[in-house]
Formats: C-alpha cells, structure tokens, sequence
C-alpha cells in the first residue's frame, strides 16, 4: 500500500472521528468514581444506556459478572501504572462469555479514567486482520509496536490507540 493511500485513510480516520466522540470513553471518563467507571467499562454502556457496537452480541448477565470481577478488583485497578498493567488485571477478572476485545475496551474505558493509554497496539478481531493485511503476513502474539508498521504510522501525533482503531475500522481497505 502506497504511503499517500495511507495518510488518506489517516485522514479519513480523523476527520470521521473528529465528528464521532467515544460517548463511551467519555461516559466512563465523567464518572464521580472508580468504581462507577468500572462497572460502566465492563457494561459497555454510555450516558444513554446504550450498548456498544462490539459487545452488543455479549449477554448482559456475564457483562454484569464481569463488572463485579473487576470490582472486587478495584484497589489492584486503582495502583494500576501503566496500560498494559491495567489490561492485564482486567484480564485476570474475564470471565467465560467475554472475550478479548471486551476487555480491550474495559480496560481503555478505564484507563481513559485513570491517565492510562496503550503503548502498544493490541492485536484482537478486527485490528489484527486489518494489521496482517496491511503488513501481508500472519502475526502471532497479543500486540505490535509502532515501529512494525509502515512509516505513515511512526509520527508522535498519530497514538496506539488510534491505531488500533485504524486497523480495525479500515481493515478491507488494506
């Protein structure tokens, strides 16, 4: 893929997102406390009681048993330091019928809360087929770093979370 494909699809990325906040993030962002971001991240809700996108398949009985993991969890949440700590504890708390890219989201719902961002661009679903696709081999392992991508990607003002979305979202377009 050619270097100007990629900074238009960059650029399409940032104008849609521009106009499409994470009501979700945000919903999670704006909570008094800890733990009603938590139980919010695990429940994939926002301000409207909207389910997400990608946990709208999810049953709503192991969103809840999973929010409560991460509640009876929440001092090990609360000294979290960085992303990938965050991530793994939240993790550590899934339960059968949640999946990786629910906790992905839990724990970037969370760390939005918490000053936590991802350092890494973690490879699940849609992010990892956008991310083969694009580098034309198959990947093994949870995660890439900038530096395996394409120098579109390399830039201080593009993050791993964006990233993340970029691959996902534009997946058939690599």
């Amino acid at each position: 893929m050619t270097t100007q494909k990629l900074k238009n699809i960059i650029n399409h990325y940032r104008k849609w997102k521009g106009g499409n906040p994470d009501t979700w993030v945000e919903h999670c962002v704006a909570q008094k406390d800890l733990k009603n971001t938590i139980i919010y991240a695990a429940l994939s809700e926002n301000h409207l009681g909207k389910r997400n996108g990608h946990q709208r398949r999810l049953k709503k009985l192991n969103l809840e048993k999973f929010a409560a993991k991460l509640v009876d969890n929440i001092k090990k949440i609360e000294d979290a330091r960085t992303f990938e700590e965050l991530l793994k504890i939240v993790e550590s708390c899934r339960i059968k019928g949640v999946g990786e890219l629910a906790c992905y989201d839990a724990a970037n719902r969370i760390g939005a809360k918490l000053g936590l961002s991802p350092d890494l661009i973690y490879l699940h679903a849609g992010t990892r087929r956008g991310a083969e696709k694009l580098l034309g081999k198959r990947l093994k392992g949870k995660s890439i770093r900038k530096t395996d991508l394409p120098n579109t990607f390399q830039g201080d003002d593009i993050t791993p979370a964006e990233i993340e979305d970029i691959l996902c979202i534009y997946k058939n377009r690599f």
